[in-house]
């Protein structure tokens, strides 16, 4: 199974969302969730293309969550310290982070 076909079944088990790294596709535990400005609006399969490109140029790291009948792909990155990825949800012009640990959406 490729990535694309693993990434859309990692989705259909966890349509609330899940954060994953590229390298193995293993859960995300830990930390500040940010999405990339360049990943937004990224839907379907195309969506998922877009987002996995990207993450694999940049974090390693992707992530998604179906909203409606909309499923939402970006490619993100973690951080450890709120402030900073609070400053980096502004960069990249977010409406929300998200703290996997507490399962927190922090509005920016």
């Amino acid at each position: 199974m490729n990535i694309i076909e693993r990434l859309k079944q990692i989705a259909e088990e966890n349509p609330n969302g899940f954060t994953v790294t590229t390298t193995n596709l293993q859960p995300v535990t830990r930390g500040w969730v940010v999405a990339n400005k360049d990943t937004q609006n990224c839907f379907g399969v195309d969506g998922l293309k877009k987002a996995l490109e990207v993450a694999l140029k940049t974090s390693q790291t992707i992530g998604g969550w179906k909203e409606e009948k909309l499923f939402y792909w970006d490619a993100v990155m973690i951080f450890y310290n709120e402030d900073e990825a609070t400053k980096a949800g502004v960069e990249n012009k977010q409406i929300a982070i998200y703290n996997i640990e507490t399962n927190y959406l922090k509005f920016l």
